[in-house]
């Protein structure tokens, strides 16, 4: 009996401890959503519609390479378009960085999230 006891204390406190980490949010999302922010509107751009904005990078790293989704929404809420667009400057630690991309005529708003970044090196070089 006294092993069925310490058996169910156990994975009562394990369940527990589940728990707290779940409430704590702790190390929930990806880290292109918890290390970026993006705002973006649409607009006129010269050759037609244009999804334009700024990513955050809420982070201390600089970030390069950073690539995003945009999709172009009507304004019933369906999708017109997908594309993956560079962000053209790197985005430092705290920083941001504007980006454009073309949207097809019809685009009400726009989703637009970072699907991918790299972390710029940080110094250290040794050599002579």
């Amino acid at each position: 009996m006294n092993r069925i006891r310490v058996t169910l204390a156990a994975i009562a406190l394990t369940l527990t401890a589940a728990a707290g980490a779940a409430a704590q949010d702790f190390g929930a999302g990806t880290p292109e959503s918890r290390y970026f922010r993006v705002d973006s509107a649409v607009a006129a751009g010269r050759h037609g519609p244009q999804v334009e904005g700024y990513v955050y990078n809420v982070y201390d790293a600089h970030a390069v390479r950073v690539r995003l989704r945009v999709e172009a929404v009507d304004a019933t809420g369906r999708v017109l378009d997908t594309r993956t667009v560079l962000v053209p400057l790197d985005v430092p630690a705290r920083g941001r960085a504007f980006f454009t991309a073309p949207a097809p005529t019809g685009t009400a708003s726009a989703r637009v999230s970072v699907l991918s970044f790299d972390w710029a090196p940080r110094g250290g070089g040794g050599g002579m």
